[in-house]
């Protein structure tokens, strides 16, 4: 997390409880150090979403299904198309989504989300949460298929506060750094988007796609 630890246990505190599903799968990914996203960045997610009510989302990282869940649960009437490499997580997620009740509305698609779709996917909310130094070839790629008027959300974007440090003494993390700190002034000027970087759980971009 970026914010002082007492202020975050503070604002978790406040969030209203999850669904039973969703505490249980916080507990595995603790126990199992499976990534998933932090508590108050779905919440700010979740309350955007309960706000737009996009349609068709696109997830760029499945893991255990754990955020597609939120989504499903924020956005009733999406389908949501959602993006895993690891084999073993598209089956627990699977099965996650039949806990809850959402895997009709579910397409997960298994392999590299740096493949690409076919052409005719439109979405009105993308929502990366991969592999981070890859974000933006992620965001080249997909964004073509978000429709004007549709959102962007990125999360990690401040790295556990990395992104702000002159120089980075860890030589495996300071690539990826570097590499994060390049999307993030990418995205902050892109010309078809309108972004917030938003300082909650690792760091959140909002952005909304250009009219044309």
């Amino acid at each position: 997390m970026i914010t002082n630890e007492r202020v975050n246990d503070y604002i978790e505190a406040l969030i209203p409880p999850r669904a039973e599903l969703l505490q249980v799968l916080e507990q595995e990914a603790a126990e199992e150090r499976i990534p998933i996203i932090q508590l108050p960045s779905i919440q700010f997610i979740r309350t955007l979403l309960l706000a737009f009510q996009p349609k068709r989302i696109l997830e760029i990282g499945t893991a255990i299904g754990y955020s597609t869940i939120w989504l499903a649960h924020a956005a009733p009437l999406a389908r949501i198309t959602t993006m895993e490499i690891d084999k073993e997580r598209i089956t627990r997620a699977l099965s996650n989504f039949d806990k809850a009740g959402i895997r009709e509305r579910i397409e997960i698609i298994e392999g590299d989300a740096g493949d690409g779709l076919p052409e005719h996917y439109r979405f009105d909310c993308l929502f990366l949460d991969a592999a981070k130094g890859q974000y933006k070839h992620y965001l080249d790629l997909y964004l073509p298929m978000l429709e004007p008027g549709g959102i962007v959300l990125c999360d990690n974007v401040l790295f556990k506060g990395l992104v702000s440090e002159e120089t980075v003494d860890n030589k495996r993390l300071a690539p990826l750094v570097k590499k994060i700190n390049d999307f993030n002034a990418y995205i902050m000027g892109h010309q078809e988007l309108d972004t917030s970087l938003i300082p909650i759980g690792d760091g959140l971009t909002f952005s909304v796609k250009k009219g044309e």
